[in-house]
């Protein structure tokens, strides 16, 4: 943040982190976000994905699978059956 970054890299920043550490990560991405900070995420916690990002790219075995808001790859067939397997 010293460098004044106009955009920030997130590898999985939910891994590991308890609940309550969870909000408070979400909230300061909020923040640092609001404050004109571009953040590229990258997250398997769905939760998390939902609740930060405006535009979602879902890869699948290093292919561009999917690419919607939140709203539209959870609903995608595609990103069902790479995630969740065929008969879901």
């Amino acid at each position: 943040m010293m460098a004044d970054p106009a955009i920030i890299l997130l590898d999985e920043p939910a891994a590991g982190v308890n609940a309550t550490l969870l909000e408070v990560i979400i909230d300061r991405i909020r923040d640092i976000n609001e404050s004109g900070i571009t953040f590229l995420l990258i997250e398997h916690n769905i939760d998390m994905v939902t609740r930060l990002c405006h535009r979602v790219l879902v890869m699948a075995s290093g292919e561009l699978l999917c690419e919607g808001t939140a709203d539209e790859v959870a609903r995608d067939q595609r990103v069902i059956e790479a995630y969740l397997g065929g008969a879901a």
